[in-house]
């Protein structure tokens, strides 16, 4: 049975999320409320009984749409059971991403960081929290799924029941987003939250061990200690000794929890160590070089370092200081002599080597000090200007810098300057294949330095978070998932009637040739001018083709939207009976709603042609015409010569008529004479 099941919500009506499921906006549950959104009450829809629960993801960042399928089929009890995932319009007019889960079967183990438990028996825990939360993790990562949220307060479990313990859902948030700093590896807690990227499983054994730490001691061995501090004390102490300090804790949990918090991601115990620990094979976890100590300190700014990480965190917050001491050959020869480190040192030199050659000069201190940064810590996340990010994670900060405007210059530059190739190139010992980032990088790179509509960092958005949602201002609270539902969206916003001159903007062009997979030869015509003809008929055509592939049939407001296009289109027929004739049949089609029938009608090349020659046909005719004119009025202007020419045919004409009439007369004449003279 589900933790405490609400009333029945037979009488209340609720919001749809596909034709099975019902979502109840006027039953909200707060104790399910996540990073990502308040949790409400659903339910099947033909099963009033059952006992789902839903997060509608208002956070303002985008949920992990691409591990929903994934999740879905991870069919284990310590695993929260996603049931379904979808758009909904939700109560307020918005239109949101809602996840529906199956209620689960106890509270959550802490609701705050802060408890304090009293603390369970050691067969306890590792029968009923250690063992199946490895059997949870095992399915996850089986599954493909890097969880980022595993915490004590996104567990529900009644410490120590037999039930096993589920982890809370995942997906409402960008990976990372929410997670104390308490459950991050070192590296990722240097990095923004939003840039920590999805991680590896390694990482979220990290988080088990820290929750695990909990369990044991009872409550948060670090409360009241804030984050760098934290910090600090996992890069000087490492983090087993930071989190459990002086405890003291049975050799088996002992054990498990150095394999666990482990710095070193390599030596991190993970799915086999864990299976070989439950089977009872005790051992040893290796060391790790991660906190080494120099035999001597380096002095920057007045404070002594003897590790490697808290050093390049000090020159990465401090550039102009950093390009100095790094210019000196300091930093290399306390690498080479104080740390015995020459791989270190080799790659510090070859990456200052590359930028000078490189010829690069703008934000070069920036790019100096954020190079040999990673050459020093390569595990930690890039650090530019200001920005600190994982690779994975870089692609969430680019939807936070078109949500807020924050850094999108800075992101850009880290992409064109290749910072992520150089960071995976001096990644040493590592299990995770980063071919496909690196590809995907090197790829931004091409299209971030273009400057054609649909393409710069719009594009280069979408294309690094394959399930974000289109982000264009004329669609916000539309949640367009896909270039199926666009149409859609577009007409309730030409509907509102609050809306700008033409459906489509850098945005709506990326999200196409990101998703849609068009080329960005079908957007050239979109560099013109607004309200030229060429952008216009080359905006309908590509909305005609959406509308004939995915529908619907009928888009009133969207086809009146372009009207401004037809009107601008028509002025070509040079025909005004034609003309005319034609407003009144788009005038019809605009009312139907036909993108496709209103691009044939205004766009028909063959009565473009016709139009046109029926124009040279009556050119050709009026300049004939004219020709005429002209003659007469010349002759018209000239009498003599009219006269003369008209009288010389007539004088002529007389003078024959008059000649032939003496002729006739001197005929009759000597007739008449022989007639009356020969009969006397």
């Amino acid at each position: 049975m589900a933790y405490e099941d609400a009333p029945g919500a037979s009488s209340v009506s609720g919001v749809m999320l596909g034709s099975r499921i019902e979502i109840f906006p006027s039953m909200p549950l707060p104790e399910f409320n996540s990073s990502g959104g308040m949790a409400y009450t659903a339910r099947y829809k033909a099963d009033a009984s059952s006992s789902l629960y839903a997060i509608i993801c208002l956070s303002g960042m985008p949920p992990r749409i691409e591990s929903v399928q994934a999740m879905r089929n991870i069919d284990n009890p310590g695993v929260l059971r996603l049931i379904e995932g979808g758009v909904v319009a939700w109560a307020d007019g918005a239109y949101a991403y809602a996840l529906v889960y199956q209620r689960p079967t106890a509270p959550r183990m802490m609701t705050s960081l802060d408890e304090v438990r009293p603390p369970l028996g050691e067969d306890a825990i590792n029968h009923h929290f250690i063992a199946p939360m490895i059997d949870a993790l095992g399915a996850l990562a089986q599954a493909g799924v890097v969880h980022n949220a595993v915490r004590p307060t996104n567990i529900f479990w009644r410490m120590g029941t037999a039930a096993p313990p589920q982890i809370g859902e995942c997906l409402s948030v960008p990976a990372g987003m929410g997670q104390s700093i308490i459950f991050e590896p070192i590296e990722r807690a240097l990095a923004m939250p939003l840039g920590r990227g999805t991680g590896v499983y390694a990482d979220d054994c990290y988080a088990f061990g820290v929750t695990l730490a909990f369990v044991v001691l009872g409550r948060n061995p670090l409360q009241g200690i804030d984050d760098q501090t934290i910090i600090d004390m996992k890069m000087q102490r490492g983090s087993f000794g930071a989190i459990i300090g002086n405890h003291r804790l049975s050799p088996t949990h002992i054990e498990i929890l150095r394999g666990l918090l482990s710095d070193d991601a390599m030596q991190r115990w993970t799915a086999s160590d864990l299976d070989q620990w439950l089977n009872g094979r005790r051992m040893t976890p290796k060391s790790s070089d991660a906190g080494r100590r120099a035999s001597r300190h380096f002095s920057f700014l007045g404070k002594e370092y003897w590790q490697i990480a808290p050093l390049a965190g000090a020159l990465a917050n401090n550039t102009l200081e950093a390009t100095k001491v790094i210019e000196s050959e300091a930093l290399n020869k306390w690498l080479r002599r104080a740390l015995g480190d020459k791989d270190r040192a080799k790659d510090v030199e070859e990456v200052i080597n590359e930028l000078k050659q490189s010829g690069k000069t703008s934000h070069y201190e920036d790019q100096l000090v954020a190079r040999v940064c990673i050459a020093l810590d390569y595990s930690a996340p890039i650090r530019y200007r200001g920005v600190a990010a994982m690779p994975s994670g870089i692609a969430t900060l680019l939807v936070e810098a078109a949500l807020t405007g924050n850094n999108t210059q800075t992101l850009s530059e880290i992409i064109v300057s290749q910072l992520v190739p150089l960071w995976i190139r001096l990644q040493r010992d590592t299990k995770t294949d980063y071919a496909s980032l690196r590809q995907l990088f090197d790829r931004l790179k091409g299209i971030i330095e273009k400057t054609s509509f649909g393409n710069g960092i719009e594009r280069a958005l979408y294309e690094a978070n394959p399930g974000l949602p289109c982000l264009s201002p004329m669609l916000r609270n539309q949640y367009v998932a896909s270039p199926k539902t666009l149409l859609q969206a577009l007409e309730r916003v030409a509907a509102s009637g609050t809306h700008g001159r033409e459906p489509m903007d850098r945005h709506i062009a990326a999200f196409l040739i990101a998703r849609e997979k068009h080329g960005e030869s079908a957007f050239a015509a979109m560099n013109a001018p607004e309200g030229s003809l060429g952008r216009g008929l080359s905006l309908l055509t590509l909305l005609s083709d959406l509308q004939y592939r995915n529908g619907p049939e009928n888009l009133p407001h969207l086809t009146a939207w372009m009207s401004p296009v037809v009107e601008t289109a028509l002025r070509r027929f040079l025909s005004k009976t034609l003309r005319d004739k034609l407003q009144i049949q788009a005038k019809e089609v605009v009312n139907s709603g036909n993108l496709t029938q209103l691009l044939r009608l205004i766009d028909d090349p063959k009565r473009i042609m016709r139009d046109q020659q029926d124009f040279h046909a009556a050119r050709i005719l009026y300049l004939n015409i004219q020709k005429e004119i002209i003659k007469l009025e010349a002759k018209v202007n000239n009498r003599e010569s009219v006269v003369r020419a008209a009288g010389k045919p007539m004088a002529a004409s007389i003078s024959s008529f008059l000649a032939i009439i003496l002729v006739c007369a001197a005929i009759l004449r000597a007739l008449f004479s022989a007639l009356f003279v020969s009969n006397p």
